[in-house]
This record gives structure tokens, C-alpha cells and sequence, in this order.
């Protein structure tokens, strides 16, 4: 067989291998753009997706943003009208507190004559002498121990002040009853009774006025009334203190519960002392029985 036989075999072979290599690279770059084109298409909704997301997620920030603007606002508000409230109530307590002092004004007056006068002799005069009880009915003219010595509007202040503020009025109150007790039982001619602690009382003065404890030790209980006006004037700069804004310091809450301390021993024993003549009176009875 001569070349020219095998011409038209390799001619055909040669073909068929071009126009398979043809066939190959045509449907391998029909199949990588189809794949390119599907990946891209999806990648494409992945990013629309992505970004919707996104869009979703920023929208619901937003919305909770809002709602937690809103819920501190709100919140801003009640703190605020609450404090406001509050505030309000403080100054009220100041103002009721300071009608109390007020109210005392005539108690203060009598107790300011008792203590210029030396209880037991005078109390022990007007037990038997008709006119030195009409002098002292008429120092105190017109005064009702039940109503003009009536501290009940002051203990409404009492949980919107300072507990020193409250301490120093009830160490007043506490002088000035002394005196009117004083008072009271002379003029009704019992006596020279006194339903005082002497020792509560004093000591009570002095840890509402430290400064003066060697006074209070020199004067005593005589002394005592002089000392009122002190503790209207620390009084009104305790207020001035709560008005400003400033926190009860550890030192004056600790000197507020030292006047209280000595607040309840004198209520303890004057109660104490004041019963005495009436349990008395029931164990002679029950004797005589």
C-alpha cells in the first residue's frame, strides 16, 4: 500500500481529532460559562440577600433604639417628677417643721419665767399660798398645754427632714417642756414635783450642743432654756443644708442618734417618775385593803 493510500484514513482521523478538540474546548467553555454565570448569580442573590439583611437588621437597631430612647425618656421623666415631687415634700417638711418651732413661741415665753425662778421655792409656796398660784396662772394666761404644746404637725415632717434637723427640734421641744411641766405642776400648787430626768435632759442638750457642754455642767437645768435660741440658729443652718442639696454626713447622723438616745431615756424616765406617786398611792391602798 502506497502513501497515497493511507491519505485519505489519516486525512479523516486528522478531522475527526480537530474537530474533537474543537468539540472539547467549545463544550468546556460552554460549561465554565455556564457554571460562571450560575455561581455569579448566585453569588449576586447572596449579596442582595446580604444586604436585605443588613437593611433588615439596621431597621430593627433603629426600632430598638427608638424604643429604648423612649423607655429612658420615660423613665427621665418619672425620676425627674418623682425627685421634683420630693424636693417639694422637703421644703414643705422645712416649712412644717419651722410653724412648730413657731408654735412654741408662748411655751418658750413661760418656760423663759420658770427659768429665772427656782422651782422647789416657788412650787413649794404655791402649794399653800393661793397668790403665788395666780401669779403663775398668770404668767402662763391663756396658754393650753393640751393644744399650744401639740407637736403632732411637726412628726408629719419628720420622715422629709434631716435626722439631725429632727434631733435638734426635739432637743427644743424637750427644754421648753421642762419648763412648761415646771409650770404646770406649780401653778396647780402639787408641789415641788419634778417629772424630769434631769440627767437625760442635759445630756441631751449637750450632745445637740457639744460647745456648751461645760456650760450645761455649770448651769444645769436652769440653764438649759438660755440655750433654745442655739439650737434655733443650728436648727435653721441644718435647713439651709438640706435646701442646698448636701447629704446628711456619717459625723451628724451619728450626733442626730446621740441626741436621740438621750430623747428616749427622758421619755423612759419621766414616764417612770411622773407613775411613781400614783403607784404609790395604790400600794397604800391595796395595804389598807
Amino acid at each position: 500500500m502506497t502513501i497515497l493510500d493511507w491519505l485519505p484514513s489519516i486525512s479523516t482521523a486528522a478531522g475527526l481529532g480537530i474537530v474533537g478538540w474543537l468539540l472539547r474546548n467549545w463544550i468546556i467553555t460552554r460549561l465554565t460559562k455556564s457554571v460562571g454565570f450560575e455561581f455569579d448569580r448566585k453569588l449576586e442573590l447572596l449579596k442582595a440577600e446580604h444586604r436585605a439583611s443588613e437593611e433588615r437588621l439596621r431597621a430593627d437597631l433603629r426600632a430598638k433604639e427608638t424604643e429604648i430612647a423612649t423607655l429612658r425618656a420615660s423613665a427621665m421623666t418619672a425620676l425627674s417628677n418623682r425627685q421634683i415631687a420630693l424636693d417639694k415634700r422637703r421644703l414643705d417638711a422645712v416649712d412644717q417643721l419651722w410653724a412648730s418651732v413657731l408654735s412654741m413661741n408662748k411655751a418658750r415665753g413661760i418656760s423663759l419665767m420658770m427659768s429665772m425662778l427656782k422651782f422647789e421655792a416657788v412650787a413649794e409656796r404655791a402649794e399653800r399660798d393661793p397668790k403665788m398660784r395666780e401669779f403663775l396662772q398668770t404668767i402662763g394666761a391663756g396658754f393650753n398645754i393640751a393644744t399650744d404644746l401639740n407637736l403632732d404637725e411637726a412628726s408629719k415632717a419628720r420622715p422629709f427632714v434631716s435626722p439631725l434637723a429632727w434631733a435638734i427640734f426635739i432637743a427644743m421641744a424637750a427644754i421648753v417642756s421642762n419648763g412648761i411641766m415646771r409650770w404646770f405642776v406649780a401653778q396647780g400648787g402639787l408641789g415641788a414635783k419634778d417629772f424630769s430626768d434631769h440627767g437625760a435632759l442635759t445630756n441631751m442638750v449637750k450632745a445637740a450642743l457639744p460647745e456648751y457642754s461645760n456650760y450645761v455642767d455649770e448651769h444645769g437645768v436652769l440653764g438649759l432654756h438660755h440655750l433654745v435660741e442655739k439650737l434655733e440658729l443650728k436648727l435653721m443652718d441644718e435647713f439651709r443644708l438640706m435646701m442646698s442639696g448636701a447629704e446628711a454626713d456619717r459625723a451628724s447622723v451619728q450626733q442626730a442618734a446621740e441626741i436621740m438616745k438621750y430623747s428616749e431615756a427622758l421619755a423612759k424616765e419621766s414616764t417612770a417618775i411622773a407613775a411613781q406617786p400614783f403607784i404609790a398611792a395604790d400600794a397604800l391602798q391595796r395595804a389598807a385593803e
